[in-house]
């Protein structure tokens, strides 16, 4: 592992939830520790110290009780000795006074040497002068107790006549020490004090000692607080790892697994709802692919030519079609590139220029074999956001280009001018066949008791035939305009096919006639005076172009998985060749245009049929094999009603 990988695992190490939760744990139970030793080791302090005080100075008072005794003995003692004696010179006075001061001095010596206290240093006596009278460490000493004492806590007690303490370093003893000053009163007057010393340094190291044991068990604390951490952090963190290691996989498009966790906590509470959440998502990726799958594959079999790009103009996908319509086959060819260059527009720079200017242009994409015109229809894909209550903003994520082969609408439009050259001409033929008959009738044919008859029967058959021709012209007519008026009910198909070939098995016995349709009623909304004219004109198709003798197969089929009605009518005619299958539904198309005049065909009947067949949201097509004959098939949605409810 090379040194930036240890320092990237390090840096996750120290940031991972189980150290967090161990260093605040660890932290917060150092700080309780800290402030319950502080608290502790204060209550100790002054608690010792208080103690170590007044045991001291429940002694003194006991020392300074038995002084002022001493003094008050030696007062009694002076007294006595002058009312014995009467009136005496100045020099025995003053002798008498010092014998006195000497018997108090000797037994106040006498106390402090028996003045014995564990950890006491001295006792000094200090009289009103602050001259010492009597001290442990220098008893009998005379020019050490002929001295005076300077200590300012000596002159504030002879001043004040109130008890003082205070705690120094001695500087000689090198330790801390105690001092104790206390007055001796007679009545209200101060007389002397008390100077007490004691070594105070033992309670100082008997607190250090239990603060160094506190110590000690504040660090014992810590590591066994920081592995109980550890411990228990792994309860809680290893549920977090196992979501996390979910999250990951969920990150990497596997949504199946499920994290296994099953605690009555909140963490197991986290853990339901994330498995929830998990398989939602999957559920929910399931059918966004299977949206995502249906939309490129609706995309790829559109016949229009589909274009996305991005809000610069520049390819990202882009469907068969659209490649066909160019003249290129490899997706790879146009992933990237400007749109507008791809479609040869010079005339704009943006796509956005060509949204505010028109929606649509007109592209010639013609080849040199094949004319190709297209329209190009441009739209915006605008992305909406909610920002707030009120308020919606859109931002412009690209374009959609859509292409449509507007060639077929060049053709169509030369159609229908063919069309309308084929109508003068259908029209203007037996307008020409009957002048010419009524001229030769006129002429003198009319006396022709053979040729009369057949030149009249020839003009009433060619009017008949223009009757029938003009009656489905305005027909198709106000269809193309949807002026058609349907009066639409619902009509059982398998009933309307069976009256329609048993009415053409009665006119028609030469040929036969083989049915295969179901007596459970199949219901078809629509016009039955139109069905009934689609019906017959595909049966009297089927009835011409079969020989005597041959089969008219007539079958009905419901498909129950679309709700729609198959119908198709099978004759074993010549047929029909396959490069004229595809046309045969075309206004005044003929195979055989010499044949279909003969019998009487306009060539508008398949056309006529096709339009109403659409009308009622149906599909008519045929399939022929030149010799074997003819399938019309016809298709309409339906509904069933079972036999139990008849």
């Amino acid at each position: 592992m090379n040194l930036f990988n240890y320092k990237n695992v390090n840096r996750r190490w120290f940031s991972s939830i189980r150290v967090k939760f161990v260093v605040v744990y660890v932290l917060v139970n150092i700080i309780a520790l800290q402030l319950i030793g502080l608290f502790f080791t204060a209550q100790l302090r002054t608690s010792n110290i208080n103690n170590f005080e007044q045991n001291i100075i429940e002694q003194e008072k006991i020392l300074n009780y038995h002084i002022r005794e001493e003094l008050d003995k030696d007062a009694k003692n002076g007294d006595n000795d002058e009312q014995s004696t009467g009136t005496t010179a100045e020099s025995e006075a003053n002798k008498t006074d010092g014998n006195a001061s000497a018997n108090a001095k000797s037994g106040i010596a006498k106390l402090i040497s028996e003045f014995n206290i564990q950890k006491l240093l001295s006792v000094s006596i200090i009289d009103s002068n602050s001259k010492i009278v009597a001290s442990s460490s220098k008893n009998g000493n005379d020019e050490y107790l002929a001295k005076r004492s300077f200590d300012p806590l000596v002159s504030q007690v002879l001043k004040t006549g109130e008890s003082a303490k205070k705690i120094q370093n001695n500087v000689e003893l090198g330790k801390r020490v105690w001092i104790y000053v206390s007055p001796i009163k007679q009545g209200n007057e101060v007389i002397g004090v008390v100077s007490l010393m004691a070594d105070i340094e033992s309670v100082y190291q008997d607190i250090n000692s239990i603060t160094k044991i506190f110590i000690i068990g504040t660090i014992l604390s810590i590591l066994i607080t920081t592995i109980i951490g550890f411990v228990a952090s792994k309860t809680v963190t290893s549920s977090i790892e196992k979501m996390s290691s979910q999250v990951k996989k969920m990150a990497s498009g596997n949504y199946g697994t499920v994290v296994g966790i099953d605690t009555n906590d909140e963490i197991g509470d986290l853990a339901k709802v994330f498995n929830k959440i998990s398989k939602r998502i999957e559920e929910e990726q399931a059918v966004t692919e299977t949206e995502r799958r249906k939309l490129a594959t609706i995309i790829e079999s559109m016949m229009d030519g589909i274009i996305t790009t991005d809000n610069n103009g520049r390819i990202i996908l882009i469907n068969t079609s659209a490649e066909d319509m160019i003249g290129a086959r490899d997706e790879d060819i146009f992933i990237g590139k400007d749109a507008l260059k791809i479609l040869n527009i010079t005339e704009y720079e943006h796509i956005g220029d060509i949204i505010e200017a028109e929606d649509s242009l007109l592209v010639n994409a013609s080849k040199t074999d094949e004319s190709l015109l297209l329209r190009a229809e441009f739209s915006k894909i605008v992305k909406e956001e909610k920002e707030d209550l009120t308020q919606m903003s859109t931002e412009l994520e690209g374009y959609i280009i859509v292409l449509y082969d507007v060639t077929d609408q060049e053709r169509q439009e030369k159609e229908r001018r063919e069309f309308v050259s084929t109508v003068s001409h259908e029209l203007r033929t037996p307008l020409t066949t009957m002048n010419s008959y009524i001229e030769a009738l006129e002429e003198g044919v009319i006396n022709d008791k053979e040729l009369a008859p057949q030149f009249i029967d020839t003009i009433h058959k060619e009017t008949n035939r223009m009757i029938r021709m003009v009656n489905e012209l305005l027909q198709l007519g106000k269809m193309d305009i949807k002026e058609e008026h349907y009066d639409k009910e619902f009509i059982d198909i398998n009933k309307l096919i069976e009256q329609i070939a048993t009415r053409f098995e009665l006119t028609h016995p030469e040929k036969n006639f083989i049915k295969y349709i179901s007596k459970t009623p199949i219901f078809v909304e629509g016009d039955q005076d139109k069905l009934t004219q689609v019906f017959d004109n595909i049966m009297n198709n089927a009835i011409k172009y079969s020989p005597n003798g041959k089969n008219i197969t007539i079958r009905v089929r419901q498909n129950y998985n679309h709700n729609r009605v198959n119908i198709s009518i099978k004759d074993e005619g010549v047929g029909i060749p396959l490069v004229h299958i595809d046309k045969i539904f075309n206004r005044f198309y003929r195979v055989d245009k010499s044949r279909q005049r003969s019998m009487g065909g306009t060539g508008l009947g398949l056309a006529l049929a096709k339009n109403i067949i659409e009308a009622h949201k149906g599909r008519i097509w045929a399939q022929s094999r030149e010799g074997y004959g003819t399938i019309i098939f016809v298709t309409l949605p339906c509904e069933r009603i079972d036999d139990e409810w008849l």
